[in-house]
C-alpha cells in the first residue's frame, strides 16, 4: 500500500517555489520516499513587507479549511538579513499549541534572500542551467534583489534564455547537487530547513 505524504506550503514566489519543492523531492528521496508518494498544496502570498501578516492571516484561515489531511506545512519567507533564527521566532508565534499544523510545521528561511540558496552550489548551478561559467558565492549584502542580478548576468554572459532569474531550472539544479550536507556551510537556514525537513519525514515514516 502507498501512504501519501501530504505537504502544505506558503512561500513568497516562483522562486521559492522551484527550489524548495525540488529540496522537498530529493531530501524526500534521501529517506526512500518516492516522489510520487507526495501531494504538493502550494499557496503563495503576495511577499514584501506583509508577508507575517500575510502568514498569520494564512494560519488563521487553515483552522477554518481543516487540516487533517495536511502532514507537514513549509514555509518559506525570505530572511530580509534578519537572520533565520529571529524570522523563525517572529514566524511561530502566529501558531498557537492548539492549532492543529502545530508540530507541523518546516520553516524555510533563506537569508537575506532565495536566489543566494541557487548559487551555493556552483557546479549544479552550472550544470543545472547550462551556464559557461557559474558565479562565486558572491558576499552577503542586503541589498534588493542582489542575487538576483548576480544570477541574471550570469545567465545572460552565457546566453542562456530565463524569464524567471533562473527559477525554471531549480530542479535541475537541485538534481545535480551531489551532496547536500556540504552545503551546510554555506547557509545556516539552509542546513536547519534540510534536517528539520529530514526529522520530520522520518517521524512520518515511523
Amino acid at each position: 500500500m502507498v501512504v501519501e505524504i501530504r505537504i502544505l506550503y506558503f512561500l513568497e514566489d516562483r522562486a521559492q517555489e522551484g527550489l524548495i519543492k525540488a529540496l522537498v523531492e530529493r531530501i524526500a528521496e534521501g529517506e526512500s520516499i518516492a516522489a510520487g508518494t507526495l501531494v504538493h498544496d502550494i499557496r503563495s502570498a503576495r511577499g514584501g513587507s506583509r508577508i507575517v501578516k500575510e502568514f498569520k492571516s494564512f494560519i488563521k484561515d487553515t483552522e477554518k479549511i481543516g487540516t487533517a489531511n495536511i502532514d507537514l506545512l513549509v514555509v518559506a519567507i525570505d530572511g530580509n538579513c534578519k537572520g533565520h533564527r529571529d524570522r523563525i521566532n517572529e514566524l511561530e508565534k502566529s501558531i498557537k499549541s492548539n492549532h492543529p499544523l502545530n508540530g507541523k510545521v518546516v520553516y524555510a528561511v533563506p537569508d537575506p534572500h532565495i536566489e543566494r540558496w541557487y548559487i551555493m552550489d556552483q557546479r549544479a548551478l552550472k550544470e543545472g542551467v547550462g551556464l559557461d561559467r557559474a558565479p562565486s558565492m558572491p558576499p552577503y549584502k542586503c541589498e534588493r534583489a542582489y542575487y538576483k542580478q548576480v544570477l541574471n548576468q550570469a545567465l545572460s554572459e552565457s546566453n542562456v534564455s530565463s524569464l524567471l532569474s533562473g527559477a525554471e531550472y531549480a530542479e535541475k539544479i537541485v538534481s545535480k547537487i551531489t551532496d547536500i550536507k556540504s552545503l551546510y556551510g554555506q547557509n545556516a537556514g539552509f542546513r536547519v530547513f534540510v534536517e528539520d525537513l529530514r526529522r520530520m519525514l522520518r517521524n512520518k515514516l515511523q
